[in-house]
């Protein structure tokens, strides 16, 4: 998901919705967002793990 040159697939994204439900398959997209940001953040300014 986080990839900008690969998309998901109708078929994946229809079985997350299956499974989860929309309102929980949109709080794990989020969260993935949330953590792929953090981690280019971290590249960026050279960060290193505690």
């Amino acid at each position: 998901m986080t990839l900008i040159s690969n998309h998901v697939s109708d078929a994946t994204y229809n079985t997350a919705i299956q499974v989860l439900g929309e309102k929980l398959t949109a709080q794990v997209m989020m969260a993935a967002v949330a953590i792929n940001s953090w981690n280019r953040i971290g590249i960026a300014t050279r960060m290193m793990p505690a």
